[in-house]
């Protein structure tokens, strides 16, 4: 019984966890429902520019609503810092740069993530464990396999919210921005006597390359560009192969070297001497009509997780429902054992008050007998 009403205690203690989390839930799904309604207002173009500044103003309040809910506490512990319960989740970065944006670097992101990946189980019945918390990554970065990544698919709600409020206050124009890249290497020199052919290498091993994002090569004052049209990130291995095998590169082979590192040789009759060549990655901005799928996508990552939290939340209360009959039981156990039979205990301490009473009567006249009676 002891150990019932230590696991009705866990039980209500967790059903607790979850009404609050479905308190915050509901608000960060709310925000997003918003999000979506200036969307659709805005993607007509018929705004002036004050009115897309001002929406651009309600999107910063809305990321910072999501900001405060992202770092909710309950009895001053974080409720989506995983383990890290006394950490501050969620902390705007500093030293943001829309430009510098990469989706496989975390320390670019406009907020990072400082809680961990822990899932925090609640013993409700022997054996049986069940978990209550939700992560920070998994619920706002979209980052479910643990690797501290914004998963292909997935949505960084923050930098969704980040993207649009720029997208506003730029009323909506599509410009994109570059960045330098990584450069050539060269490995065999132009020999003009020979002549030699020139080899330069490419290592690309470290650069991720974003759907719709493209890697440019400057060659002798040319631009070669590849734009990676896959819908998913390329990063190192498979970005060189989708190179080598889709762009055309005048007077050069493109070749994978199986290591992330590119090989650019320049073809028989082409021999020269340029310099290294350079590379820009180019990241076209997004219009607000490309921010629509997101989020929806963002929303429906949110209802995933509540839609979770809420089933988990039907199981407490069977589980709490089955221990509370488990501990009527066990009472019904204890009672056999334990509790006297009312009638049978008067009727045998009221034998034993007659047997008392008798023994005393007899006591009583044995002790008025002296000798002078059997004179």
């Amino acid at each position: 019984i002891m150990s019932s009403n230590r696991y009705v205690e866990t039980i209500d203690s967790g059903m607790d966890r979850i009404n609050n989390m479905d308190g915050y839930l509901d608000s960060v799904q709310n925000t997003l429902v918003r999000l979506k309604e200036i969307g659709v207002a805005t993607i007509n173009g018929a705004l002036s520019p004050q009115d897309m500044r001002t929406y651009a103003d309600e999107v910063h309040q809305l990321r910072e609503s999501l900001l405060s809910d992202g770092n909710a506490q309950v009895d001053g512990k974080y409720l989506f810092a995983g383990f890290s319960e006394k950490n501050r989740p969620f902390v705007a970065n500093p030293g943001y740069d829309a430009t510098l944006y990469n989706p496989a670097d975390p320390a670019t992101y406009p907020v990072t993530y400082q809680g961990d990946n822990g899932n925090l189980q609640f013993e409700i019945a022997p054996n049986e464990r069940i978990n209550l918390n939700i992560t920070g990554s998994s619920l706002f970065l979209g980052d479910n396999d643990n690797d501290g990544i914004t998963d292909p698919g997935a949505v960084d709600i923050f930098t969704l919210l980040t993207t649009m409020e720029n997208v506003l206050r730029a009323n909506n124009q599509a410009t994109g921005s570059a960045v330098p890249g990584a450069t050539a290497v060269t490995t065999v020199p132009f020999d003009a006597m020979l002549p030699t052919a020139e080899v330069q290498t490419l290592d690309l091993s470290a650069t991720t390359l974003a759907g719709g994002q493209s890697l440019i090569l400057n060659i002798d004052g040319t631009d070669f560009t590849y734009t990676n049209t896959s819908g998913a990130y390329l990063t190192g291995v498979d970005l060189t192969a989708a190179i080598a095998a889709e762009l055309a590169v005048a007077n050069y082979t493109l070749s994978d070297t199986g290591a992330g590192v590119l090989r650019l040789a320049q073809n028989v009759g082409s021999e020269s001497d340029i310099a290294p060549i350079t590379t820009t990655m180019e990241t076209p901005a997004p219009t607000l009509q490309a921010l629509l799928d997101p989020m929806e996508k963002a929303a429906n990552q949110v209802r995933a997780q509540r839609s979770l939290k809420g089933n988990i939340g039907k199981r407490l209360e069977t589980a709490r429902d089955h221990m509370e009959q488990i501990k009527i039981d066990m009472e019904a156990f204890r009672s056999r054992f334990e509790d006297a039979d009312i009638l049978e205990t008067i009727t045998s301490l009221q034998q034993q008050q007659q047997s008392f009473e008798a023994a005393l009567n007899v006591t009583g006249k044995v002790s008025q007998l002296s000798i002078l009676d059997y004179i």
